[in-house]
């Protein structure tokens, strides 16, 4: 019945903690829905899913009533939500009505809808899990180019701000992401926790969450202390 929003600069680490915020919660026994409503899903991707158009996106706006016929089940209480593997990014976009009746219901069918906003403007779902988000996790960025997207959605981010929380996802080890904030001129109000090798990690699971080395479990444990900040438990 939440719906989380995840949004900020490109590369900044959208992605990442939206799949891994999604296993987090649905380990702990929530129902999740993670949606990806970019034309071309690095999401699924990532997580290694091929969507066919029967549990796809598309079919979901075409099929209102019947959300939990579409979604693809990804893993225990884990559900995903993405365009299909041949989607046409150039096809007709869904209207802002069935935008907001998918994620209407999408809120009476999960205990949590995680959407990984895409970092450019002009997508309606995004659009409207903003506008409609009962919290919006704000992602700092990690380098100099996150003032200029902070600078050109400055509207947009104040307009959200009291809904928001702004976490800086440690994408790189070594940048100073207090100095940035200044810069930003945003107070973080978390931080997520660095992983070396990453992308190799990533390459052979699905998520970065519960990993048992000793950087697995404190990346983990800052997963746990994001969810606590949002007062979802951990």
């Amino acid at each position: 019945m939440s719906l989380i929003a995840v949004w900020g600069p490109p590369q900044s680490g959208k992605t990442t903690l939206s799949i891994d915020l999604a296993y987090a919660l649905s380990q702990q026994g929530k129902s999740v829905c993670l949606i990806s409503p970019e034309p071309y899903s690095e999401l699924t991707a990532r997580m290694g899913i091929r969507i066919i158009y029967n549990k796809s996106l598309d079919q979901a706006y075409s099929a209102i009533g019947n959300l939990q016929q579409t979604v693809l089940e990804a893993d225990d209480l884990l559900y995903v939500l993405a365009v299909p593997w041949d989607h046409d990014a150039y096809g007709e976009e869904a209207s802002a009505d069935a935008c907001k009746e998918l994620l209407k219901q999408a809120q009476t069918v999960f205990d949590f809808i995680i959407v990984d906003c895409p970092a450019k403007e002009g997508e309606m779902l995004a659009a409207w899990s903003l506008s409609m988000a009962d919290r919006i996790l704000m992602l700092s960025g990690g380098s100099e180019t996150a003032s200029m997207w902070y600078n050109s959605f400055k509207k947009a981010v104040d307009a959200v701000s009291g809904r928001s929380m702004i976490v800086c996802v440690e994408v790189n080890e070594s940048y100073d992401y207090l100095s940035l904030c200044k810069l930003i001129q945003k107070n973080p109000d978390a931080f997520v926790s660095h992983y070396p090798n990453a992308a190799k990690e990533q390459q052979s699971k699905k998520t970065l969450y519960g990993i048992k080395s000793k950087i697995g479990k404190a990346y983990t444990e800052s997963i746990h202390g994001l969810c606590e900040k949002m007062e979802v438990g951990a």
